[in-house]
């Protein structure tokens, strides 16, 4: 069964041309590695620059549990320690209604 989830991340104000270069290396191993995440988009608010939300869609949870455990995910993650994340990411599971 398919699982959900929805992730907010706060990006320190000036550093969101880094977080969208990390996140998009993200996604090519997300791409390359985890063969059963079906969705794993970035979204900005529109309404506060420095926040982002990640809609996440994985075949079962056992896709989920494989999510970002890769060398190269990893790798791509790195440079947010670095100062960019204003804070830890909240995620949300949602549930499928139709």
């Amino acid at each position: 069964m398919k699982v959900g989830y929805v992730a907010t991340l706060k990006v320190v104000d000036g550093k969101q041309a880094d977080f969208e270069a990390a996140f998009a290396e993200m996604q090519k191993a997300v791409k390359a590695d985890e063969p059963g995440t079906l969705q794993y988009d970035l979204l900005q608010d529109e309404a506060d620059a420095t926040v982002y939300r990640v809609f996440e869609i994985y075949e079962n949870i056992e896709a989920r549990n494989i999510h970002g455990k890769s060398a190269a995910f990893g790798a791509a993650a790195a440079p947010l320690g670095g100062g960019v994340m204003a804070g830890a990411p909240e995620v949300v599971p949602v549930k499928f209604v139709s």
